[in-house]
């Protein structure tokens, strides 16, 4: 690999081996960053109940094998591509967690490759491994040690990056714009797993084009050029689009993926303590992009025009990952997992430092390595347990008599093949006060539907620390559950955002056996 003749005011690298030795070396270097991805992630494999989100997609992603169409049987906000994905995973078999899991490494495994791809650009062999690595420990401090949607679309935003970098500004050579095109498409196929990622997206097509007009290419070819990479861009989510219009259902579509994202709304304060802790949480990450655009300038950072075009490129993609970020509210710490990726580029400039660089390198991995080799061992044997009890507790005709969770991991629909009540099946749909406006329906004749089909099971969580409870729901509930259900199971639940909670096994009055009573007491 050829480094470009940017002006490098800090470092000058060896060029890379080619042939044999440079597949050799990247080969080994794939294997490293493998055995470290697995190290780190493997902790938590077959752990069910490790995030929430997951559990729902994996959910959804069965469900459609039997024909439940996302948006209409199964109901979220989310966009078309991670239930794809995850029912792709079902096709691996087993239950799908281990599999989903190990497909996620994989995927983390592939963008931290190409994060020492591109690092190496302007770093040398170590730093730019270092990197790599970096980008797999970063996934474990903001929460995507399991398989939350950037772990898969980081990957096509990466891939996007590295085409492009290799691109001529007027994009004049030969297969600039088949690379530029194909970078486009990652970047919709990204947006179609996660709405945010057109911040990124949106990015690397204006600096494109920035970069065009700055080449002083005709007006003509890059207006063109922009049209074309931004349809190229959309194709995605307009096949998604045009297929829900096709089978009669693009209304359900457009509500789920457009007009709710503006009705939901969090309370202030519990959405401030979250941005509190994913600021917390991303100050190393932070830090990282500073460290490394200061070295990569060669400490004349007050000067953009010095700067070399890969420091502004990263730059920018930073920057845009800290909006997608925000733009949504919520702020949950797994939103910020984008910056961990131009982060982990200006990382091994960062690793480059002399004398500094590698203990900088190891104060940023040990508690990371530490979490995940010993706390999060320790967290997935007592979730493991937990989950085995709970289905246990669970009566096995929740396939006929059906299940119902109002608060709890959704997964347990999926592990016992339940029938469903509700469309709303993501917990908190039903019992988050920021999501009763935002459901296409009342949240509480939503409810009172589901109870109305007698579930035979009810999963509920006691002495629930949830911040944004929906009271009415709340109390709904509780009425119903006073008159047709009794308590059989009260089990730990262990939950890494409200410590220690009870899952309550609720079963129907006229379902009850002799047995289920001397369980409980």
């Amino acid at each position: 690999m050829t480094v470009q003749n940017f002006d490098w005011p800090v470092m000058r690298i060896a060029p890379s081996p080619r042939g044999a030795s440079a597949r050799g070396e990247w080969l080994a270097i794939t294997a490293v960053l493998l055995i470290v991805a697995v190290f780190l992630r493997g902790w938590e494999f077959g752990n069910p109940i490790k995030g929430l989100d997951e559990q729902y997609y994996l959910l959804v992603g069965d469900r459609m094998w039997a024909g439940a169409l996302p948006y209409v049987d199964l109901w979220d906000r989310k966009p078309f591509g991670p239930f794809a994905l995850f029912a792709g995973v079902r096709l691996l078999g087993g239950d799908g967690v281990v599999q989903a899991q190990v497909v996620a490494t994989l995927f983390a495994t592939a963008t931290a490759l190409i994060v020492t791809h591109i690092a190496r650009r302007s770093a040398a062999r170590t730093p730019a491994i270092l990197g790599g690595v970096t980008y797999l420990i970063g996934l474990q401090m903001l929460w995507g040690g399991n398989t939350q949607t950037p772990v898969f679309y980081n990957l096509f935003i990466a891939g996007a990056a590295w085409l492009l970098l290799d691109t001529a500004p007027a994009l004049d050579r030969r297969h600039d714009l088949v690379r530029a095109i194909v970078a486009m498409l990652l970047a919709g196929l990204a947006i179609q797993i996660k709405t945010t990622a057109l911040f990124e997206g949106g990015f690397l097509g204006l600096w494109l084009i920035g970069r065009m007009i700055g080449a002083r290419s005709p007006f003509p070819r890059w207006f063109i050029t922009a049209s074309l990479l931004a349809l190229i861009a959309l194709l995605p989510t307009l096949a998604v689009m045009i297929g829900y219009g096709a089978i009669g259902h693009f209304p359900e579509w457009w509500f789920a993926n457009v007009q709710s994202q503006f009705l939901k709304h969090g309370a202030p304060g519990p959405a401030l303590l979250r941005l509190r802790e994913t600021a917390a949480l991303s100050a190393p990450i932070l830090m990282l992009i500073g460290f490394g655009l200061w070295q990569m300038t060669g400490r004349t950072i007050n000067r953009l025009s010095r700067w070399p075009a890969d420091a502004v490129f990263l730059a920018g993609w930073a920057t845009a990952c800290v909006v997608g970020t925000l733009a949504i509210g919520g702020y949950w710490a797994h939103y910020a997992l984008p910056l961990v990726v131009p982060a982990s580029i200006l990382g091994a400039q960062a690793f480059a430092m002399p004398r500094w660089g590698r203990l900088g390198f190891a104060l940023f991995a040990f508690y990371p390595i530490v979490d995940a080799t010993a706390l999060d061992y320790i967290a997935s044997k007592d979730e493991r347990a937990h989950v085995a009890a709970t289905l246990a507790a669970i009566p096995d005709d929740v396939t006929r008599r059906c299940l119902f969770i109002y608060q709890g991991p959704v997964i347990y629909y999926h592990l016992k093949h339940a029938c469903l009540v509700t469309r709303f099946a993501f917990s908190d749909h039903l019992r988050s006060a920021a999501e009763a406006d935002a459901l296409g329906e009342n949240a509480a004749t939503a409810l009172r539907a589901a109870l109305a089909r007698r579930p035979g099971t009810i999963l509920d969580v006691a002495g629930s620390t949830w911040k944004e409870p929906n009271l009415t729901n709340d109390a709904i509930l509780a009425a119903d559950l006073r008159r047709h259900y009794t308590a059989i199971a009260r089990l730990p639940q262990e939950h890494y955002l409200t410590g220690r909670e009870w899952l309550v096994v609720w079963r129907r009055n006229d379902l009850l056996t002799p047995g289920e009573l001397r369980k409980f007491g």
